[in-house]
């Protein structure tokens, strides 16, 4: 696929707007998804859930001046409005992150109606939490970008005004599942859909990518499953996995910032270092490790632990791929396609993947 048509998918999935699992965005998503497979010749299936949608709606202000916020999902229902309101910072990253419970409990235990967190980030952004059900606190969180930082320390609690009002309705999502017919057990290729932003980087490359795999291999028999509720701790795979038996040679997961940039010690951009390929179950790593070197991942062969929504894969006792990673936009509104990635990196990417996935699934099939 042409470099400037992968950038161009790109810029289409993040057009939809904010990528929450339920949204409007994710049900034009679906559709989308869905009409690009079909395109490609597969029989595609829309597998609708129903699931509970808990949303929040209102203003969190400083001096009656509204604040970029986001309300940590699913945490309470009902009204919350004024203070007082506990003020504190939040450390983003892989195993970094303080406990949602303390912050609650020590709110609680002080007296105040909710806490405002800051997210740390190096340039200053709202970074999105992904939660997964069944974890809520039942105390009101709100994360606030990390350049209110300053402003929150110099303000007394009762200038902060928390006023939001959650609830949860019946709500309905869809994993996308295609086949192409051709004879044989099938590789089954899968990313996730959905996400707190925009997601470019995180999710439309992915997809992006994912799509150039279903035209690279037309002549494998493949299944392509494209899921939702990955911002949920990935409820769309785990309902769609539940007590399945998969029959399937081997699964390639192309999951989180698959072609995201980040500036380099130069200040040019580059693609990320922080993205990662991991592999298990393959005679021919080697061969896999080779192919994937121009795309930039570090390669993990036979990992102990894995990322994303590959520690769900990796349950399965097959052959395994799984590339994700985590750009300096990751779960921010500023993930946007000009951001995030370019029609060059885009193109390696999706030649370095494919020769990679080639080498993958002949190796699973002996």
């Amino acid at each position: 696929m042409e470099r400037e048509r992968l950038f161009g998918l790109v810029d289409e999935y993040t057009a939809f707007g904010d990528h929450r699992t339920g949204s409007d965005a994710d049900h034009a998503t679906t559709g989308w998804v869905a009409q690009e497979l079909t395109d490609r010749g597969l029989t595609v299936e829309v597998d609708t859930y129903e699931f509970e949608r808990w949303r929040a709606r209102g203003h969190v202000t400083i001096d009656d001046e509204p604040v970029e916020h986001l309300a940590l999902h699913g945490e309470w229902e009902g009204p919350v409005s004024g203070g007082p309101v506990l003020v504190t910072g939040y450390s983003v990253g892989f195993g970094g992150e303080q406990s949602f419970e303390a912050v609650a409990g020590a709110a609680q235990a002080s007296g105040y109606t909710s806490a405002v967190l800051a997210t740390e980030h190096p340039h200053g952004s709202l970074v999105g939490v992904n939660r997964a059900p069944g974890e809520e606190t039942g105390f009101p969180i709100v994360l606030v970008p990390g350049r209110e930082a300053d402003r929150l320390d110099e303000t007394e609690g009762s200038r902060i005004r928390v006023d939001l009002t959650a609830e949860t309705s019946p709500g309905t999502t869809a994993n996308v599942v295609a086949t192409n017919g051709v004879e044989g057990t099938p590789l089954l290729l899968t990313t996730p859909m959905t996400g707190w932003f925009g997601c470019a980087g995180e999710r439309g490359t992915g997809l992006a990518v994912l799509l150039d795999l279903v035209e690279r291999l037309d002549d494998r028999p493949l299944m392509v499953l494209s899921t939702a509720g990955h911002e949920l701790q990935y409820d769309g795979l785990k309902r769609w996995v539940a007590d399945r038996c998969l029959d399937v040679a081997a699964i390639v997961h192309v999951g989180a910032d698959v072609a995201t940039e980040a500036a380099d010690g130069l200040g040019a951009r580059a693609l990320a270092a922080t993205r990662v390929a991991f592999c298990a179950g393959s005679p021919e790593a080697d061969r896999v490790d080779a192919a994937l070197a121009p795309g930039g991942w570090s390669f993990v062969p036979e990992p102990d632990s894995w990322l994303g929504e590959g520690e769900v894969w990796s349950e399965f006792d097959l052959p395994l791929l799984s590339v994700t990673g985590a750009g300096p936009w990751f779960h921010t509104p500023e993930d946007t396609p000009s951001n995030s990635t370019s029609p060059e990196s885009l193109a390696v990417c999706a030649a370095a993947l494919g020769e990679a996935v080639e080498a993958f699934d002949t190796a699973a099939r002996g």
